[in-house]
This record gives structure tokens, C-alpha cells and sequence, in this order.
């Protein structure tokens, strides 16, 4: 008896689902379409924005391009600024160089000249001294002849 009812146990399931597995199974296929129908539909989206990434990395690739010529034409910009910079920098060197060398060459003249005026003034000065050392004696000379002759009294 045990056998028996351990076989109708194991029949049991298979009887009271058969209608519920034939349900099951065609609302599986029904999911199965279902499913194949948004597979479907997520493969178009794919392939949409497969389209759509083709035209960004255009879009991006074109961009590149304007950006390394800008970047080439900013790069000759600043070089050719930089060299007029460098070229304004060299003359000006040169123009301080040739006002220096102007001044110089300017004052060479005067410099001769104070310098010969300089030696003019020191003789002048000597000849003073010697007029000033001449007057004196002349003086102590007329005051000894004043005491001498009288003569010569108002140089006293």
C-alpha cells in the first residue's frame, strides 16, 4: 500500500498541473515573443545610436581638426609676436647704443675744450699769484721809500 500511494503522490502533481503547464507553456511563448519583439526594438536603438556615435565622433573629429588649426595659427601668432617683440627689443639696444655713442661722440669737443679752459684758468691763476706776490713787494717797497721820501706819503 505504501508503494501505491507513493505512485499516486507522484501522479497527484502531473495530473492537477497538466492544464497549468499548457497555460504556462503558452504564456511563455507569449513572453518569448514579447521578449523577441524588445529585443527587436532595443537592436533598432542600438542600431540608432550606433548611427548616432558615427556622427559624434564626426562631429569630434571635425572639431580636432578646427582645434589643430587653431592652434597652429595661435602658435604662428605668438611667434610672429614673439620675434617683433625680439626684433623691437634689438632696436632699441641699438638705438641706446648709438645715443650713447652720439653723446660721447658729443662731448669729445667740449670735453677738449673745458679741459683746455681748465688749463687757461690754471695759468691765469698763476699769473694772479705772481701779480699778488709782485704787489705786495711793490707795496712794502713804496711804504720803505714813502718813509724815505715823502713824496710817496699818500701810498702809505
Amino acid at each position: 500500500m505504501k508503494k501505491i500511494f507513493m505512485i499516486l503522490l507522484f501522479l497527484i502533481p502531473f495530473g492537477v498541473y497538466a492544464q497549468t503547464d499548457r497555460e504556462l507553456l503558452l504564456e511563455l511563448i507569449k513572453q518569448q515573443t514579447e521578449l523577441s519583439k524588445q529585443v527587436a526594438e532595443t537592436n533598432k536603438q542600438v542600431a540608432e545610436n550606433n548611427k548616432q556615435i558615427a556622427i559624434t565622433n564626426t562631429k569630434v573629429d571635425s572639431l580636432d581638426k578646427r582645434i589643430d588649426t587653431l592652434e597652429k595659427s595661435v602658435d604662428k601668432r605668438f611667434e610672429m609676436q614673439s620675434n617683433l617683440i625680439m626684433g623691437m627689443m634689438g632696436f632699441l639696444a641699438v638705438l641706446i647704443g648709438v645715443l650713447i655713442w652720439d653723446r660721447r661722440a658729443a662731448n669729445a669737443p667740449l670735453e677738449a675744450k673745458t679741459s683746455e679752459l681748465k688749463r687757461e684758468i690754471d695759468l691765469l691763476k698763476e699769473k694772479e699769484l705772481k701779480h699778488q706776490e709782485r704787489e705786495t713787494k711793490l707795496e712794502l717797497y713804496v711804504k720803505q721809500i714813502s718813509q724815505i721820501d715823502n713824496r710817496f706819503a699818500p701810498f702809505n
